[in-house]
């Protein structure tokens, strides 16, 4: 695979923090790396594929800039790390974000994690690397902390459960 544009003189990317030094790969390469690899090799990485997409595209504003991007994005995090990443729960999502739900995009913090993509780069046991996902996942989960209340609203919309006024 080529890839372009990838390698730096040193940079840390304004959405994320990850900083890559001089003649590395930036955090766009790397995830440019680690989808490919998700393709490549199902059999021993699609398991945290849809996880790793998640905790990116929080991290990056270029990702979740509708709300319903967010939405997709942000309780995918919430469903894989507190509803035990239920497949029901995730169908009903898909199916309810495809209606086009008239949803209000809430700001998003500065800070998104002390964890990058950096973090799961390079590790190609698939158990290690599927701990040092969640890891990731996980720190980008709490640095949203405050989103959390919404994301559980969103997805409780998405179950057909009322909203809870607020």
């Amino acid at each position: 695979m080529e890839i372009t544009n990838s390698i730096d003189d040193g940079e840390v990317c304004p959405e994320c923090g990850m900083r890559s030094g001089a003649g590395q790969l930036n955090c766009a390469a790397l995830r440019d790396v680690l989808l490919a690899r998700d393709f490549e090799q199902p059999v021993r990485y699609w398991k945290h594929h849809r996880l790793a997409v998640d905790a990116y595209c929080v991290q990056h504003s270029s990702y979740v800039e509708s709300a319903k991007s967010l939405a997709a994005h942000l309780c995918g995090l919430c469903v894989a790390l507190e509803e035990n990443n239920d497949p029901d729960k995730l169908k009903r999502l898909q199916h309810w974000l495809s209606t086009n739900p008239n949803l209000s995009k809430p700001e998003l913090p500065s800070f998104r994690g002390r964890l990058t993509i950096a973090d799961v780069s390079g590790i190609d046991d698939p158990a290690a690397y599927g701990r040092a996902v969640e890891a990731w996942a996980r720190a980008t989960w709490e640095a949203c902390r405050l989103l959390h209340p919404i994301a559980r609203e969103w997805l409780a919309m998405s179950e057909g459960r009322p909203a809870r006024s607020k």
